[in-house]
């Protein structure tokens, strides 16, 4: 591709290491995934300023079997670049192909992921009754722990380009017939920056396929220094198993519609 090897960032820092913090270099990343390849230029330009590198755990599923042990889990690699801003790689690990080979898969943005992981888990089916009684058990031993767990605050990674070009898009590919209206639209004209995130999702086997919702928090910084957020639920319910976006501005509307319509397909 001509570009400089990514995660060369300056002297000391080995090929595909990053410089400092506790990640995993661009060239290591790129090497292991079978889809690599698919990663643009552009986005490999800005990794050869990658000054450090962070790693974090963003989802894990796994199955006893049979016929044998799934799982699969989703990593987030977050690149700090020279001018400050920051680059984030999704990355997907898994053995549900033919053969059980462990496989990586790259992304360089969530809806891309999302849509691989919901293939992905497709493949898990449905769980046993003892997967259940099993997992329940595990979350309920874990209460106590969970409860006293203090997390932190992550600050938002707000991109600075076209995003109120962003805004405008997500409204209008909204659906629904309560999405935000014109009071948000021209609200938003003034957004100087913006932030996608993966919130939850829940998906189920029923009628031979498989449906379910994802939601995305668009986190929107105001030229006033305020902060917006749009909740874009992407769901297949409906007859056809088309994939549909819905937007709403609060974020328990957006899972409580969600969550209603799902469980109407279970009854």
């Amino acid at each position: 591709m001509g570009n400089a090897r990514p995660g060369e960032a300056g002297p000391g820092s080995g090929p595909g290491r990053p410089v400092g913090g506790e990640g995993v270099g661009v060239e290591e990343l790129l090497a292991r995934a079978g889809n690599g390849f698919e990663v643009g230029d552009e986005v490999l330009e800005r990794l050869t300023t990658a000054l450090m590198a962070h790693t974090e755990l963003a989802s894990f599923r796994q199955r006893k079997g049979p016929p044998r042990k799934l799982s699969r889990r989703t990593l987030r690699h977050n690149y700090l670049l020279r001018d400050g801003s920051s680059l984030v790689l999704w990355e997907i690990e898994h053995n549900t192909g033919p053969g059980g080979d462990r496989r990586h898969e790259v992304y360089e943005d969530q809806v891309s992921m999302a849509a691989a992981q919901y293939l992905i888990d497709a493949r898990f089916g449905d769980p046993s009754p003892e997967e259940l009684e099993a997992e329940a058990a595990e979350w309920l031993a874990r209460l106590p722990e969970l409860a006293a767990l203090e997390l932190p605050q992550c600050p938002r990674q707000y991109t600075e380009e076209h995003s109120a070009d962003h805004a405008w898009r997500v409204l209008r590919r909204a659906e629904n017939e309560n999405a935000p209206g014109e009071r948000m639209r021209r609200l938003l004209l003034s957004a100087i920056g913006h932030d996608i995130a993966y919130v939850t999702g829940r998906h189920l086997r029923t009628c031979g396929r498989v449906v379910g919702w994802t939601l995305y928090e668009h986190a929107f910084l105001l030229a006033t220094g305020e902060e917006v957020s749009l909740w874009e639920i992407e769901h297949t319910m409906n007859p056809e198993g088309r994939p549909v976006c819905e937007v709403y501005e609060d974020e328990r509307v957006a899972c409580d519609t969600a969550d209603g319509r799902l469980e109407g397909l279970q009854g």
